[in-house]
């Protein structure tokens, strides 16, 4: 079965479900100069981006699974995408005082994604410190 490198992955998971399926009147309203920028999409953003990257390195030190091996952006985007998607139909249909709504769901869609490229992009420094530390020692 999946090991621990899954661990942060899942605690994420865990986070974001109880940050959207909070009953609204269980949220606080800040509101601040941020309301211009309207801070709820950057959290989706960050909360799906950083939950996007936490699977991807899961995956990636899953030993023994080809399966994650070679379709790991590809299933990390379709969790992301299907987790969205969900908690936005909770929060609609299920979650007093919340409301789901295309534009939350985008943001997570979004925020996934640049999670696989900022994933891709430690991934590929991490390849090219590796060949540098190689040519010096």
């Amino acid at each position: 079965m999946f090991k621990r490198p899954l661990l942060p992955g899942l605690i994420w998971t865990l986070l974001i479900a109880a940050l959207t399926l909070m009953p609204g009147n269980y949220i606080p309203r800040i509101t601040s100069f941020l309301d211009w920028f309207n801070p709820d999409k950057i959290v989706h953003l960050i909360l799906f981006g950083t939950y996007t990257f936490l699977l991807l390195e899961g995956f990636r030190r899953q030993e023994g699974h080809i399966f994650l091996k070679k379709r790991h952006i590809l299933l990390a985007l379709f969790i992301g995408i299907v987790f969205a998607f969900f908690t936005e139909v909770m929060q609609k249909h299920v979650i007093p005082g919340r409301n789901g709504n295309i534009y939350d769901f985008l943001a997570d869609v979004l925020g996934s994604i640049l999670g696989i490229t900022a994933w891709r992009f430690t991934r590929r420094n991490d390849k090219k410190n590796l060949h540098s530390s190689k040519k010096y020692n």
